[in-house]
Parts: structure tokens; C-alpha cells; sequence
């Protein structure tokens, strides 16, 4: 057995071989109720063993629970040194990342793969009463890293051939944007997400509904719905980006134009009398269908009053590609941050780094003038080095949805930010008033707020901060 080998597995078994020098951690909480001498937050990363790759075809998350195991032995060794008696796990995040890198510059080419398990965990150090027996009532989760419901999750995070992902999709060469009952742009409803990927590009935005799916968009209004790694759906109005949300993507040459074709005669803007004359359409409620094997092509029309004198005209304004029947409603699955205290981001006196985890790069609006961002909810972005260091902050109106301004104000209450001009230019006095934006500039740092307004009582509509 090779060293490195070894070392892993004495780590598996030492939780057994010191159970009496080791706190445990519990499966079930005591029946009385222990003290927590303190909680503590970690995170710990491995890189995968060689040895244990190319043993496995499977991905990094098949060695979880090994690397798990070695985790618990590093908390354990913490807990016994400050005191405790056990453990009781509050919160345990396991990510897998197969990264690979593949740079061109001027002097030298750089290839590196990167396959690590990310370990992240919240645990009670506490002591018992006199009563050491324990309840039937389980912990969240247990010695073996497993909670009632356990799921399996890996992010796949393959870096580009080039620095800026935005520069790569406009050069790429787009398919022809024919349009059929089951295809588009030469994507069929059952690919794959590879085939999607090398025909299209990299893609503006991909977002994780809380369906399982996977939603990925090319420009700001073509969407590819996966589920189990196939095309699910293709549609241009997911519903799910408002207009503002739309914006905040980089336009793109390659799908924002209104070129598609259907059946090499129907295109957007035609009038639904000659759209007939072209296809068999059935009028389902306010759309129209056309229906192939297994699945079905609609088209929703639009009524324009093209003159004061004539009867408004109904023409062809977006398709969708679909099964024959789709119940699933679609929203945005979004991570959790509670690990980044964006408040304390604002004041400009923060010190700490955030690295983004796998799981919190599951919605990412990849191409924007500024690299890639990270929706944190309907309302913040978060931009990102290619080390995953958090480098901006960006809090808008909704880009999901409609908000009120009341609601809105409620947000950014919660990051304890004014929401108007006036008390934003007495938090920063030292920021050059543009009307109806102010600006700061401090080192590395560059704050820039928006308002509706030139008035000092201006509504704060958005606010970017880099540094």
C-alpha cells in the first residue's frame, strides 16, 4: 500500500481505534440536555488522492464519505482540545469539484486539473449532565455524515480555453437558426448537455430550479431546460428573468437577433394568416401548436395596432419546444450565503475574503462586461476571480419577478442601506455627487450607486461595489 493510501485509511479507522481519547460525534441527542461550550465553523479542503482517481472511474463525490470520515477526525481533535464530551453536527455541506484549466499567454501555456472534496461544517462542542444516556431523537446529522434526507450534489466547474468567457462566445461560430416541432438551432429535445455546449457555446446564464432541472441561456431570451443531463425543453420565454434581469447579461450577436426560421418560410413578425398557411397550427387557449412525435412546437402571437385605421394585427412573437406534457412550474433553486456577510461588505471596512463554494455557483450569469456573477437571491449579485474570490457586489431592483418599491426598500434594509441620496452621500461623505449617481474611489475599491432622480431624495435604484 502506498503511503499516501495508508495515511487515508488510518484516518478512516481512528475514530474506532481512539473512541476513548475522541469526543464523539452523536447520532442522537442526549436526554439531557449537554452544555455547548462553544460552536464551531470549518471548512476543510482535500485534494483527491492520485491513487484513489485511477482506481475509480466515478466522479470526486464517490470518495465522500472517506474524506468526510477524515474531516470528522480533525473536528474531533478541536473538540477534545477545547473540553468536550461529543459533538452534535448543526450543518454539514459536501462539494466535489472537477476543475480544469487550460490558459493561453503571451510566454507560456498553463494546464492544470483541480479535483478536490470541500468539507464545510457547523458543530456544537458541549458536555454532558450527570445523565449520559441518549434520546431517539436523531442528530441533523450523524457520525457518518448522513442526515434524514441526504442528498448527493457535485459542480462541475470547467474553466475556459480563454480569460474572458464573454470574448469566447462571440467568436464562436453559431448553427443556423432553424426552428422545428422537437429542434433549435440544431438542438434536439433529448440531447445532451454536451452536444448543447459545443454547438452553442458557452452559455449567458444558467440557473437550478427547484425541480431538479437546470436551466441554460444563450443570449438573453433562448433557454434550454435540462433534466437528467437531457434537453428537456427549449423555450424563448422561461418566465423566469424579468426585463431588468435580461439586462444585467451581455447582448449577444450570435441569439439575440430575430433570424430563426421555421420550416424554411415562417419567421418572427409574420401575421398569423400567412404562419398558417406554412403549418398546421391548433389553437391551444391564448398559443397555437403544432405537433410532432414526441413533442410539440408553440407559437404565441402578438396583436399590434400597425395604424389608427386598420384592426390590429396578430404576428408571430416567440416558439417554445416541449413534450407533449410538461407540468412542472419553474423557479429559481437559489444557495445559501450565510457564510458572506455582505453588511458588513458595504461599510468598506471589511477584511475577510469570501471564496465561493460549490454549491453557491449553482446560478451564475456568465457573461457580463465585468466576468461572471453569482445571484445570491432576485436581488444581489456577487462577482468572482477565476479562484473563486469574491471581488464585487452588485444590489438591484428584481431581476426575478415584479417587487414593489416598499419591498425593494425592505432589502435593503436588511443590508442596513439608506435607500435614499442624500443619507447614501452622509454614509460616504467622500463620494464625487454625479446627479444622479454618486461615485468612490478608494484604492482598489469603487463604489457607485445609481438613483432615479437628481433630486437629495433620490430612490437608490442600484448599488455596485468592486474592490
Amino acid at each position: 500500500m502506498k503511503p499516501s493510501l495508508f495515511l487515508l485509511s488510518c484516518a478512516m479507522l481512528s475514530p474506532a481505534i481512539n473512541a476513548n481519547e475522541l469526543p464523539p460525534i452523536l447520532d442522537f441527542y442526549p436526554l439531557c440536555s449537554p452544555h455547548t461550550i462553544d460552536t464551531a465553523n470549518d471548512k476543510i479542503v482535500y485534494d483527491i488522492d492520485p491513487d484513489l482517481l485511477e482506481s475509480s472511474s466515478d466522479g470526486v463525490l464517490s470518495h465522500r464519505d472517506a474524506y468526510i470520515q477524515q474531516a470528522f477526525v480533525e473536528i474531533q481533535r478541536k473538540a477534545a482540545a477545547a473540553g468536550a464530551d461529543a459533538i452534535i453536527l448543526d450543518r454539514l455541506s459536501v462539494g466535489g469539484i472537477e476543475r480544469s484549466i487550460d490558459l493561453q499567454d503571451d510566454s507560456s501555456r498553463v494546464k492544470s486539473n483541480t479535483k478536490q472534496i470541500h468539507v464545510i461544517t457547523t458543530a456544537q462542542y458541549v458536555t454532558f449532565c450527570d445523565d449520559t444516556q441518549l434520546s431517539k431523537d436523531p442528530t441533523p446529522y450523524n457520525s457518518e455524515g448522513k442526515s434524514v434526507s441526504y442528498t448527493q450534489t457535485t459542480v462541475q466547474l470547467t474553466m475556459p480555453n480563454e480569460g474572458n468567457v464573454l470574448k469566447q462566445a462571440q467568436k464562436h461560430q453559431a448553427p443556423d437558426a432553424l426552428i422545428t416541432t422537437d429542434s433549435a438551432y440544431g438542438i434536439h429535445i433529448g440531447d445532451s448537455v454536451d452536444v448543447l455546449q459545443q454547438a452553442l457555446g458557452p452559455h449567458s446564464i444558467q440557473l437550478q430550479l427547484d425541480n431538479g432541472a437546470t436551466v441554460y441561456g444563450y443570449g438573453r431570451s433562448l433557454w434550454f431546460v435540462v433534466k437528467d443531463n437531457r434537453i428537456e425543453m427549449i423555450t424563448q420565454d422561461l418566465g423566469l428573468l424579468n426585463g431588468h434581469g435580461q439586462n444585467q447579461i451581455a447582448l449577444s450577436e450570435n441569439y439575440d437577433g430575430d433570424n430563426w426560421v421555421i420550416a424554411n418560410q415562417v419567421r418572427q413578425g409574420d401575421g398569423l394568416t400567412s404562419v398558417k398557411a406554412h403549418l398546421a397550427l391548433k389553437k391551444q387557449g391564448d398559443v397555437y401548436s403544432v405537433a410532432g412525435k414526441n413533442s410539440r412546437l408553440i407559437l404565441t402571437f402578438e396583436d399590434y395596432n400597425e395604424s389608427l385605421d386598420n384592426a390590429a394585427v396578430s404576428r408571430l412573437n416567440s416558439f417554445a419546444i416541449m413534450p407533449l406534457t410538461v407540468t412542472d412550474e419553474h423557479h429559481v433553486k437559489f444557495g445559501n450565503f450565510d457564510n458572506i456577510n455582505i453588511a458588513t461588505l458595504l461599510t468598506l471596512a471589511f477584511k475577510q475574503a469570501y471564496t465561493l463554494q460549490p454549491q453557491q455557483l449553482i446560478n451564475q450569469i456568465q457573461l457580463t462586461d465585468n466576468g461572471p456573477k453569482v445571484l445570491v437571491n432576485s436581488n444581489v449579485l456577487l462577482g468572482f476571480d477565476r479562484q473563486g474570490v469574491v471581488n464585487s457586489i452588485k444590489i438591484t431592483e428584481s431581476m426575478l419577478g415584479t417587487q414593489t418599491m416598499s419591498e425593494f426598500n425592505a432589502v435593503l434594509a436588511s443590508y442596513q442601506l439608506p435607500t435614499i441620496k442624500s443619507q447614501l452621500l452622509e454614509r460616504y461623505p467622500n463620494a464625487e455627487d454625479n446627479f444622479d449617481n454618486i461615485m468612490l474611489t478608494k484604492g482598489k475599491v469603487m463604489l457607485s450607486i445609481n438613483f432615479d432622480s437628481y433630486d437629495d431624495d433620490a430612490q437608490l435604484i442600484d448599488f455596485t461595489l468592486r474592490f
